[in-house]
């Protein structure tokens, strides 16, 4: 993809992240291959809970014409539980890990969706519905 922006609020910059994020979108051109370009933000609200998974992804793709969106804020039941017992700091690490990457996945495979509608639309590949007439009068 020839412009990926991969910008993160309130949490540090992580490489492994961002290399992960920008093969995702590679993958995106797949599905449609004219891709102008591509925005994604990772962020933790400024108020979150204190449990569950605090992350947010939003996607901004520009399409010729279109430009399609994604927020993916996880629901509670996909959040991973946490073991209260556990504290070491690589475990820590790994859940956090685990968390944003489903975040992010999850995110993908919206915007991937979104693409694949899209690129039906333009195809002219969608069905058209044809009116039926009804008889007036009688």
């Amino acid at each position: 993809m020839s412009r990926v922006e991969v910008t993160f609020r309130n949490l540090k910059t992580s490489e492994w992240l961002e290399r992960e994020i920008r093969a995702r979108a590679s993958k995106l051109e797949t599905y449609y291959p004219q891709i102008v370009s591509c925005r994604v933000l990772v962020a933790v609200p400024h108020r979150h809970h204190d449990h569950g998974n605090p992350f947010e992804v939003h996607i901004d793709l520009v399409v010729p014409g279109e430009e399609i969106a994604v927020s993916r804020v996880p629901r509670v039941r996909e959040l991973t539980p946490k073991d209260a017992t556990t504290s070491t700091k690589r475990m820590d690490i790994t859940a956090m890990r685990k968390d944003v990457l489903l975040v992010v996945r999850g995110a993908f495979a919206a915007a991937k969706r979104q693409l694949q509608d899209y690129a039906r639309r333009r195809r002219h590949a969608v069905k058209a519905h044809t009116a039926r007439r009804v008889a007036v009068g009688a």
